[in-house]
């Protein structure tokens, strides 16, 4: 149920928005980020992620907004609490829909952005050789800067540094509540119509 919530926010923004202003941009990204700085313990799990993803954009003089489908799957290692040499194999797997709203300049053919929403995420923690899964679905907040270049009137790539702890409202025996997110660096590329 809450999936189709989030979809049909993200795509009642793209539409209301498309109705009902005048000389709307349209456009298609994708891209791929480094997922570093994450909660400590998570980090020591997982390392680094690579989430990939593609976005719908849509906008109005200086304002944009997009709403993306993301998706990270990795392997990693739990050890145990008491210090042991046994490892347990993890698998993770985190979607996400980001939504944000962007205020964007431009000078020439670079265009700088930044901005703030949210994101709803699913994920999925497996322990491969215990037969344990957590799982859940929760909103997160989303902060984002975005540097590009215009390589032609329909084609841009850019730069991306975003903020999205992804909350799950859990906690483990060492982590009061467990964030999978963290501070995402990333490169696409935009189409324009």
């Amino acid at each position: 149920m809450k999936m189709k919530r989030a979809v049909l926010l993200g795509i009642v923004c793209l539409v209301l928005g498309a109705g009902s202003l005048a000389g709307m941009d349209w456009g298609f990204s994708a891209g791929a980020n480094i997922l570093t700085l994450r909660q400590k313990d998570v980090q020591d799990m997982y390392g680094a992620g690579f989430p990939v993803g593609v976005r719908a954009w849509s906008g109005w003089k200086n304002w944009r907004i997009s709403v993306g489908l993301e998706y990270l799957s990795e392997r990693g290692q739990a050890l145990p609490l008491s210090g042991g040499s046994e490892e347990f194999p993890l698998r993770l797997r985190v979607t996400s829909i980001p939504i944000v709203l962007y205020y964007q300049i431009g000078i020439k053919d670079v265009f700088l952005a930044a901005g703030g929403g949210a994101s709803f995420a699913w994920y999925e923690e497996t322990w491969e050789d215990l037969d344990i899964v957590v799982k859940g679905q929760k909103w997160g907040p989303i902060l984002s800067f975005l540097a590009g270049y215009h390589l032609s009137q329909r084609l841009s790539v850019f730069g991306e540094t975003r903020y999205e702890p992804i909350p799950t409202g859990k906690s483990s025996l060492l982590v009061p509540e467990v964030k999978l997110g963290g501070l995402k660096i990333g490169a696409g590329v935009m189409f324009y119509f």
